[in-house]
């Protein structure tokens, strides 16, 4: 940016801040979040087997080679997300004078611009900060949780399942054969929505030591009208 171009930014911001608040609002969601992504992605970085053939080469190995014992996809979008951090922490201190003498983690380099996002917008080109580490999450989070390969919903099959009294593991398991809309139906999933009753039990009486029932058609339809925060989607 210019210095005429910053010059009329602060024109037509009085507050100085090159982030506009909706925006500086988004960020501030995303950087409170990026503490659990950073868990996850340490996880995946050493679980390349759960998360399937991501970051894989397709090259055959011979019998006397040993897998890697790191998911490299997950480790490239870690140090992508870090890297975007330090950047933005860097060119803070160094444009508002500010001493970082915080832990360069991520978690740590994302709770530190959390609590400085005001000098953050305050800083000469910030306003690129929000597409960026959004850019970096989303590939992060791709490695995470993959999305699910498209297949046609078998209607019939959805059909059957409604009609079914299930406890709350076997609506989880079904619900992984039920397409993608029920993706993150998962055990906790159908403990929120016992919680904010949007379902109840198929009354008793029931032995004591007998599982709690539900009908899944109450379920499903319940799962589809709470709205689901995508980035703690219980299925990953």
């Amino acid at each position: 940016m210019s210095n005429r171009s910053v010059r009329v930014a602060a024109m037509d911001n009085p507050n100085h801040m090159f982030i506009p608040r909706h925006e500086l609002k988004l960020l501030r969601e995303l950087l409170r979040e990026i503490p659990d992504l950073a868990l996850d992605l340490g996880i995946a970085v050493t679980k390349q087997a759960r998360l399937g053939e991501v970051g894989r080469s397709r090259k055959p190995r011979r019998p006397s080679e040993q897998p890697l014992p790191y998911h490299v996809a997950a480790a490239d979008a870690a140090e992508e997300l870090h890297n975007a951090l330090v950047g933005w922490v860097r060119l803070t201190c160094e444009q508002r004078d500010i001493d970082y003498t915080g832990p360069t983690s991520t978690p740590a380099l994302a709770k530190w611009l959390h609590r400085n996002i005001v000098a953050l917008a305050m800083t000469e080109g910030s306003e690129t900060a929000l597409p960026e580490i959004r850019d970096a999450m989303q590939a992060a989070e791709w490695i995470v949780c993959p999305p699910m390969r498209p297949h046609a919903v078998d209607q019939a099959r959805i059909d059957r399942a409604r009609k079914l009294m299930l406890n709350v593991s076997g609506i989880a398991a079904l619900a992984k054969e039920l397409g993608e809309e029920y993706r993150h139906l998962t055990k906790r999933r159908v403990h929120v929505l016992k919680e904010a009753g949007r379902i109840l039990p198929v009354p008793g009486p029931w032995r004591i030591d007998w599982p709690v029932l539900y009908f899944v058609g109450d379920v499903l339809d319940a799962h589809l009208s709470l709205p689901i925060r995508e980035r703690h989607a219980e299925a990953c």
